[in-house]
């Protein structure tokens, strides 16, 4: 077992593999590039592996360099998090708090969520990224998001460790163009059948349990298409593309907002909602009032 690493070493290291080159490196470290040059070869003998292969003029990293960079850009950036909480007063901090939205979530319930957070004195500002669930947790790995919301839970080959919270969920139902809701509401959910509908994406929990309901009563439907962002799959049903799923619990909104119809309830169908965080903030006071605010909305 290896213990004892010289974490300046290490720190050499890291600006060496950041900027391309020992000289470069260097200048930012204020060194002499024979002095980093030698700390790194005491790593490498410490570790008993390469980290760079000389090219020309320049150094490449071996696969262990990889490794060990990626390693090394989780300490360095969790080392800056905390060098920045010590700066003035603990109680008054202020922080930009960066939050990442699964596309599959309605805006109008996330904008709910996070009206805590807009209005926490403790946060100078909110940046919300959308994206796909998938590329967001990657981005909470590399420390690029502090929270993430989302409608799938918690995928345990997950190479890197995130806390999970389940903050709610909403029974689903159809809704779809103005102009079909008497001629669909009459005979629900048998009228399925008679006009296409927009589905979030294959993978999706809730594509799956809406086909479930659907088999057990018999029902084959027509699929326009599948479309894991809400929003677009709200556009395409006011524009008479076909019926889509939506959270009876922005029912209201939807109906007021975009100009479309409740047409039935999708029985014992619903979307479940997750708050993701980095593990080492599951203990911040922030995040604890934001969960316990959510499962409350």
């Amino acid at each position: 077992m290896i213990t004892n690493i010289n974490y300046n070493h290490l720190y050499y290291f890291w600006q060496v593999s950041r900027h391309g080159s020992i000289a470069a490196a260097s200048k930012v470290l204020h060194l002499t590039p024979q002095t980093v040059s030698a700390q790194i070869t005491s790593l490498e003998q410490r570790l008993g592996k390469s980290l760079f292969l000389r090219e020309g003029r320049g150094l490449r990293l071996t696969e262990f360099g990889q490794i060990t960079q990626q390693y090394a850009d989780d300490m360095f950036t969790i080392a800056n998090e905390w060098l920045e909480t010590t700066q003035g007063d603990i109680s008054s901090l202020s922080r930009t708090l960066k939050v990442g939205i699964s596309d599959a979530l309605p805006k109008s319930l996330v904008s709910k969520w996070l009206a805590p957070l807009i209005e926490n004195e403790r946060i100078a500002n909110l940046h919300c990224i959308d994206g796909q669930q998938a590329e967001l947790l990657a981005q909470m790995a590399t420390h690029k998001l502090d929270l993430v919301l989302a409608d799938k839970p918690l995928d345990s080959s997950l190479p890197f460790k995130v806390f999970c919270h389940e903050i709610g969920k909403s029974q689903l139902g159809f809704f779809g163009a103005k102009d079909w809701q008497y001629k669909l509401q009459a005979n629900y959910p048998k009228t399925l059948s008679e006009v296409p509908v927009v589905l979030p994406a294959k993978s999706s929990p809730v594509t799956s349990a809406i086909h479930y309901w659907l088999d057990e009563l018999g029902i084959e439907i027509s699929i326009a298409g599948h479309v894991d962002d809400s929003a677009l799959m709200v556009a395409l049903g006011q524009q008479g593309f076909g019926l889509f799923p939506a959270p009876l619990s922005v029912k209201d909104e939807i109906e007021r907002n975009r100009d479309v119809s409740f047409i039935g309830p999708i029985k014992n169908v619903y979307q479940h909602y997750y708050a993701f965080t980095p593990d080492r903030l599951i203990k911040d006071s922030i995040y604890s009032e934001f969960v316990r605010y959510a499962q409350g909305a």
